[in-house]
Order: C-alpha cells, then structure tokens, then sequence
C-alpha cells in the first residue's frame, strides 16, 4: 500500500470517526422536543465532505504555488456555500450553527493534514459544549412564562398585584373581551425565585371570578412550550 493511499484511508478513517463523534454530542446535548436525525446525519457526513474538497485541491495544486492559494480560497468558498444552504432551512436551535462550524472546521483540518491538532481540538472543543451543558452556564435562573387568566372585566389590578407577588418582572401583554367568556388578560412574567408553574396557577386562580389560567414557558428565538391550567 502506498503513502497516499494510506494517508487517504487514515483521513477518512478520522474525518468518519470525529464526524461521528459531533452528531453523537449533539444528539446527546439537544434540549427540543423533536431531534432531527437528518441534521444529526448532516453533523457527521459534512467532516468527511469537508476533507475530501480540502484534500483534492490541495492535491491538485501541490506544484503550482501559484495557483494554490486560489484553490485553497475555492475551497473555503465551497464549504461556506455549504453551510448557507444548511441555514437556509429554519435553526430551531442556535446551538446549530456551534455544530455546524465544528463540523466544518474539523474537516479543514483533516484536510490540510493536521490530524492530531484537530482531532484534539475538536475532542476538547465537544467537551466544553459537554460542560457547559451539565452544569447548565448561562441557563436563566428563572423561567420566562406567559399567563392569560379569564375573570372579570375589572380584574387587571388585581392580577397584576397577584403576579407581582410571585415574579421578578411583569408586563402587560394584551386584554381581550368576549361577551361569553369574560375578559382574558395576558402577562409576559419572570417567576420569581422558587415559584413554579402549580404556585403560580394556584395564586392567578386565587383571584375573585377567575375561570381559567393558562401559562406557557417561553423560549427565545420559539413560540411558548408547555402549559399549566
């Protein structure tokens, strides 16, 4: 077997196994309620993808220095064109473009033949994302919810006051009335420190006339999730 056949498995051999090892973390870490195995899939064949268009031009232009800057650039353009088309589907979470870049810097690497600077890098890389998810940096230390209550028609003080008692921050969001309902009052809130949903749907429903509470979490960059009545 010659050199290049065996450096040309052993960057595919790597790229496949760091590939693999990037969609794992992002399976592993991903906080929806949906995981979309294509983006996982995408994770672990854009490494290899990556490599291969590194390495064939680098081949290509391996005795023509000058044309070897231009093939490099050619490159990097087509990776980045990669990465636009991946993104011009919905990022349900950010935390995408993270895996995306790594993916796609892990194959540069392979590709410019720096094989244990980039695997290394990438290991660690992967484990700080790991970290930081299992001791939950920058996680809010309230929830951020959304809470309409139905009640009587002159009832916004009294729910306001209600909720200022059990959150840090309370915005009027709308009012709405319907002649069969009542009047639905809506309020962006930030629960205070140890309220919950339950103690929070306890102290709205608390409030004279009120016939129903509803409360979603809010995330941002998604619409509300989950609920409590």
């Amino acid at each position: 077997m010659t050199p290049q056949i065996e450096y040309v498995l052993g960057a595919t051999v790597l790229s496949i196994a760091l590939g693999l090892l990037i969609g794992f973390a992002y399976a592993r870490g991903y906080r929806g309620m949906l995981l979309s195995a294509s983006f996982v899939h995408a994770c672990v064949v854009i490494v290899p993808l990556t490599a291969l268009v590194m390495h064939t031009i680098r081949s290509a232009t391996a005795f023509d220095n000058a044309n070897r800057a231009m093939g490099e650039g050619f490159a990097f353009a087509l990776i980045g064109l990669l990465g636009l088309i991946r993104f011009r589907t919905i990022v349900r979470d950010t935390r995408e473009f993270t895996f995306v870049f790594i993916s796609i810097v892990t194959g540069v690497g392979i590709g410019g033949g720096q094989f244990v600077l980039t695997a290394g890098g990438c290991v660690f890389v992967l484990i700080l994302l790991i970290v930081l998810e299992r001791i939950k940096f920058g996680t809010p230390r309230a929830p951020s919810l959304r809470v309409k209550a139905t009640g009587a028609e002159d009832a916004f003080a009294q729910y306001e006051t209600t909720l200022r008692r059990v959150a840090e921050r309370v915005n009027s969001v709308s009012l709405r009335h319907t002649a069969d309902r009542g009047t639905t009052y809506a309020f962006e809130i930030v629960a205070g420190a140890g309220q919950d949903i339950p103690t929070i749907v306890a102290a709205v429903r608390a409030v004279p006339g009120t016939s129903e509470v509803n409360i979603v979490r809010l995330q941002r960059g998604k619409g509300p999730e989950g609920d409590g009545d």
